[in-house]
């Protein structure tokens, strides 16, 4: 196969267009992922004293910080604030803790049920309610040993549509 003025002309002008193109899209790229952000221990201490959890799972850490950093100004003391109150009385619990967190102001009761409602629901916002997790939420960390996350099928394709073995657990 020979090479044509035609050939060079289209090949030639494809390379032009494509060198325009890679300078020009760089402008409308995505905003960096949440992976870029890195996810400072004071969260990774204060997720763990409310889960109970020694590793909260990491992903959803990095995805729950990184919403809360894009919209929460001065997270960071905020979380430092948190967690100093939570270490201070480290024995609250249950209805003791929801009480102590109401004398706390606003910002700080948002943040402490924003976390919570992450780490164990995977929901953040209750004024437009964001998903940042499904499977590893800690509630389901907790009953992993004996179920399933609702819709997740305990078996193969058509398992159902097998006679059940000697030992039958259900979902899991």
């Amino acid at each position: 196969m020979s090479l044509t003025r035609r050939r060079l002309l289209v090949g030639s002008t494809g390379l032009l267009v494509a060198g325009a193109l890679s300078q020009w899209l760089p402008a409308f790229a995505r905003a960096p992922l949440a992976s870029a952000i890195t996810v400072p221990a004071n969260f990774v201490s204060l997720s763990q004293t409310l889960t109970g959890m020694d590793r909260p799972d990491a992903l959803l850490a990095q995805r729950l910080y990184s919403w809360l950093h894009q919209r929460i100004d001065g997270l960071d003391n905020q979380l430092i604030g948190l967690s100093d109150l939570l270490n201070r009385q480290p024995a609250l619990q249950g209805d003791a803790l929801l009480a102590a967190m109401a004398d706390q102001p606003a910002a700080v009761q948002e943040l402490y049920q924003t976390l919570v409602s992450g780490w164990y629901l995977g929901v953040v916002n209750r004024q437009k309610p964001e998903c940042v997790a499904f499977e590893n939420i800690v509630s389901y960390r907790v009953v992993q040993t004996s179920l399933l996350p609702p819709s997740y099928a305990p078996g193969e394709a058509n398992f159902w549509t097998q006679p059940p073995g000697k030992e039958s657990i259900a979902h899991g």
